[in-house]
């Protein structure tokens, strides 16, 4: 019986002692559970869910530029982004190879991405969905796709360098893209990319961490039609004169919105990164140039306003040669002798514009410049605007109030000219000029870009009076090549010489070619800037910008619904037309016996005013229309001959009026 107590004994032990080791155990068991499930627990379903899923911060979509009637100038349009998880790529070297391939890029760099420790890395951003799936197809273990938004520009390279472009992280680097990014910036948003349990990535587009919301919309004041035309035109003009470089812009003066505006090179914001750094600038609010003669304007404005000339005032034009201080100021097509302000601006006399100049005097000269806007920026909204310089008076130097006249130790912006002609064009007004119209924010609200009339700058009357001036510069002066049938228009030539920045001279063969003028004269729609630097040939500007100026406002006036003078003679209308009007003047010579006014008028009417006033004898010397005629206008007249010269004759040998030079003037 002991025996058997013993045994009993000792089996109670060990079962006590198994109980115990189980006991134990699962004490043990159920600490590291709740090691693990609270004390660790958090960080360790952080780490769990770190090896399933992937979050990254995506591109929103910005919000669409669109022009005055609402046509696309650029959008967000979704694409494929490729990305890699390195530690499920098993052959490295064969994956790089592949996808550099298909997706041209660099198969070391593509390599070096791949053979990180990490688990997430972008292979390409932003890429073609066709391309996309064409790399997709190989099945590169570890390689995948997602959704990101991408910047399109379906235009090309239409208004380029006006709308800028975006980086990669769809951050705005130029342009309006640059100026609005505030605006047209979406909100950006996070991605969950999760992994199943084959290591394959599962996503839908829809995992968003946040709220996604696509930025503003913005309307310019641009046509995208304008621009096109002007764009054309632009750079077909600097390819056949061989330019360097070429500037457009056509404004409507009396809001200063920009209907147009070009800068040449330009470039596809699209494939942006295949393009130097150099074509990426707007010249036409970041370059400077010396305006050379369609400055001309704005200091006869000045004299005129602040009562320094009077417009019939002459001055004597020392035959081409004028010697200031240490310099000889050199008229360069004509020997002038006595020349009026009107006729100081229509030849482009450099000397009577410097004294002009002269009695106008520098501190009024300088006053008025600044009024017109020269030397500060005029506040469009694009980015990296320059003032351009005008130097303050105590900088000046002895012959400043003879050079500047005449657009020389000045430089401006294209925008400034075109603005600042405005100014004449609109009857006095310096307007801000505008290139946004306005801003539709993506919460509904909607912000107005209004007109912004900075100051008077002249007043009405000496606005007419220039209109007038720069009337006659295009029907009797350098302009000839700007007259358009159906409109008048008024303008002036500009030849610039291109300062030396080594030597602090000028080049005796580059130049910058220009014209800036506004049509309809006595009541416009557009004011125009064409501007082309360092043509190779013609490089005067009457020769190379006016018929740009002309040809593209030919196109672009019938579009705005503008009417010419043969659209409203074709109208039936109790108010006299225009060749009810000529033949009324034309009755009216004949009865008083003077000779017409044939200056600036095409050879056929010439020929029926001349046959109307009962002249038997008339000569026509070239063709084109009538820049000179003997006897002069309204003289008496009862019979003999009258000369017309006009402005492509071959030999103007013919009359011409005292202290003019013969040859074929220049701007």
């Amino acid at each position: 019986m002991d025996a058997v107590k013993k045994i009993h004994e000792h089996q109670l032990v060990r079962l006590f002692i198994v109980y115990l080791c189980i006991i134990s155990g699962f004490a043990v068991i159920v600490s590291k559970a709740f090691y693990l499930e609270v004390v660790r627990g958090r960080r360790y379903a952080e780490l769990a869910r770190r090896q399933y899923s992937r979050e990254i911060t995506l591109i929103p979509a910005r919000g669409t530029i669109l022009d005055r009637d609402g046509r696309i100038l650029a959008q967000s349009v979704l694409v494929d982004s490729i990305y890699a998880d390195p530690l499920l790529v098993t052959n490295k070297s064969r994956a790089a190879v592949v996808a550099s391939r298909v997706l041209g890029l660099n198969a070391d760099e593509t390599l070096r991405k791949l053979s990180t420790d990490r688990q997430f890395v972008w292979i390409e951003r932003l890429v073609d969905p066709d391309i996309a799936r064409k790399l997709l197809r190989y099945h590169l273990k570890g390689i995948y796709s997602l959704k990101e938004y991408r910047r399109f520009y379906p235009n090309r390279d239409i208004a380029a360098n006006v709308l800028g472009f975006v980086g990669v992280d769809s951050k705005g680097l130029s342009g309006i893209e640059l100026s609005l990014d505030d605006y047209l910036q979406g909100t950006p948003f996070s991605a969950v990319v999760d992994v199943d349990g084959h290591n394959s990535p599962v996503y839908t587009g829809n995992s968003f961490n946040g709220t996604s919301m696509s930025g503003d919309n913005v309307v310019t004041t641009i046509d995208l039609n304008i621009q096109f035309i002007l764009q054309t035109a632009l750079k077909e003009a600097v390819t056949e004169l061989g330019a360097s470089k070429g500037v457009g812009i056509i404004m409507e003066p009396r809001t200063g919105e920009i209907l147009a505006m070009v800068s040449v090179p330009d470039f596809n914001p699209n494939i942006y990164r295949e393009y130097p750094l150099s074509v990426f600038k707007d010249i036409a609010v970041e370059n400077t140039y010396e305006p050379g003669s369609i400055f001309k304007p704005f200091v006869i404005s000045a004299a005129l306003d602040g009562g320094a000339i009077s417009a019939d005032q002459e001055f004597f034009c020392e035959h081409g040669h004028y010697r200031v201080y240490n310099i000889v100021i050199s008229d360069a097509e004509g020997r002038y002798g006595m020349l009026d302000a009107g006729d100081i601006l229509k030849y482009s006399s450099n000397i009577g514009a410097a004294k002009i100049g002269e009695k106008l005097g520098p501190a009024a000269l300088y006053g008025y410049l600044k009024r017109f806007g020269f030397g500060s920026p005029t506040g469009i909204n694009l980015p990296g605007e320059s003032p351009g310089i005008l130097n303050p008076l105590d900088r000046w130097s002895g012959v400043s109030i003879d050079t500047i006249p005449f657009g020389q130790g000045v430089s401006a912006t294209p925008i400034q000219l075109v603005t600042a002609m405005s100014a004449i064009a609109n009857g006095g007004l310096l307007v801000m000029p505008q290139i946004i119209k306005e801003i539709r924010g993506s919460n509904g609200t909607v912000i107005n870009f209004s007109p912004v009339i900075r100051r008077r700058v002249i007043s009405r009357d000496t606005a007419k009076t220039m209109t007038g001036m720069l009337i006659g510069v295009v029907n009797d002066g350098t302009g000839l090549n700007a007259r358009m049938d159906g409109y008048t228009v008024a303008g002036k030539t500009g030849t610039a010489q291109i300062p030396d920045p080594e030597t602090g001279r000028y080049y005796k063969n580059r130049f910058v070619s220009s014209f800036l003028g506004f049509v309809p004269a006595n009541d416009p729609s557009i004011t125009m800037l064409v501007m082309i630097v360092d043509p190779k040939t013609n490089p005067y500007g009457g020769e190379s910008a006016a018929p740009i100026f002309r040809d593209v406002a030919e196109k672009i006036l019938p579009y705005l619904g503008v009417p010419s003078r043969l659209s409203i003679m074709a109208t039936p209308s109790n108010e006299p037309s225009v060749s009810d009007m000529d033949q009324m003047q034309a009755a009216y010579v004949t009865q008083t016996g003077v000779v017409p006014d044939f200056r600036g008028k095409s050879i056929r009417t010439v020929l029926r005013e001349a046959k109307s006033a009962g002249i038997d004898d008339l000569v026509i010397k070239g063709s084109g229309y009538a820049i000179r005629q003997s006897p002069e206008p309204h003289a008496k007249y009862s019979h003999g001959r009258v000369v017309v010269v006009f402005s492509d004759s071959v030999s103007d040998s013919g009359p011409g009026q005292p202290g003019r030079a013969p040859g074929t003037i220049k701007g």
